[in-house]
């Protein structure tokens, strides 16, 4: 019998999921799985339960959004044995799910069965200024109504939420002037929104960064997007986000793959890591940690 600790944020994602908690652990159990079941008592809670249980367990089963499993990720990794985690998607997003080939259906109890029986694959993380995150981190357009955008509207309307607040304040988003150093290439220049990431799904844009990026390779995606400079740049910008299609924004995009960038900015820039809050720095570094933790892939 696998011994599994359960670790779930009730915060997250709309109410009525925790009406399907007995299905949740009813799965895991029809699954030859002891569970102990541990709801997040505070921000950052997910990851210092994971130092401090793990060990006694064969297993984590996150659930939560995009937040829970970032911080999840962060603890286990501070791990000399970092535990395999598996994890059922119940945010508002769910950006990083799209990466595991979960079951299809979307149901609570196939998503739990899941997370005790697909296959472990081996994934990098970064590390931003020493700090590791998840998937993605990000200046510019989006950053700010990523965290600032009231949990209350996130469960209402979900990614309709970010949408309604990127397009409203589009008119009033300045470009910030950066440096990017990799490798031995140097891009200077103003852009309107940039992301380091290890995923191939950002706001619900799946292709975003493009080109289908291997999550174990050493590498991290560079996107940046150009400022918006006339109404026809604005439309195309609003029905890229409304159509969640990045390839409209073609134009505007530049992108590359590097293990290491250093990015330098004018003034400080507000950055977000994983959608929270990353604090406001003038010169950041950002590398690869190759192989960093395991997480469980479904069969889609």
């Amino acid at each position: 019998m696998k011994r599994v600790l359960f670790i779930y944020n009730r915060h997250a994602g709309k109410n009525k999921t925790w009406a399907g908690l007995s299905d949740i652990l009813n799965a895991m159990t029809e699954q030859d799985c002891l569970v102990t079941a541990y709801p997040t008592q505070y921000r950052g809670d997910a990851g210092e339960a994971i130092v401090r249980w793990s060990a006694d367990y064969d297993q984590v089963v996150v659930a939560g959004g995009d937040g829970t499993l970032s911080e999840a990720i962060s603890g286990a990794t501070r791990l000399a044995q970092p535990p395999v985690i598996g994890y059922i998607p119940v945010g508002t997003t769910n950006d990083f799910s799209k990466n595991l080939n979960l079951p299809a259906s979307g149901q609570l109890a196939d998503l739990a069965a899941a997370a005790v029986t697909g296959v472990p694959q081996r994934h990098d993380m970064g590390r931003f200024n020493g700090r590791s995150f998840l998937y993605v981190a990000a200046f510019g357009a989006f950053t700010g109504i990523a965290y600032s955008t009231s949990q209350k509207a996130k469960n209402l309307l979900g990614y309709n939420a970010y949408v309604l607040e990127v397009v409203k304040n589009l008119p009033s988003i300045k470009p910030y002037h950066i440096k990017v150093e990799y490798e031995d290439k140097v891009i200077e220049g103003d852009y309107l929104y940039g992301m380091v990431s290890n995923t191939t799904s950002v706001g619900r844009f799946s292709n975003f960064p493009p080109g289908n990026p291997d999550l174990s390779d050493g590498l991290l995606e560079v996107t940046l997007i150009s400022p918006v400079r006339d109404v026809k740049d604005m439309e195309e910008f609003s029905r890229a986000l409304l159509m969640t299609d990045p390839s409209i924004l073609n134009s505007m995009m530049t992108s590359f793959s590097a293990s290491k960038v250093k990015i330098t900015a004018a003034t400080d820039l507000l950055w977000t890591l994983d959608g929270e809050a990353g604090g406001a720095h003038q010169v950041v570094e950002i590398e690869t940690v190759h192989n960093a933790y395991t997480i469980i892939h479904g069969n889609g």
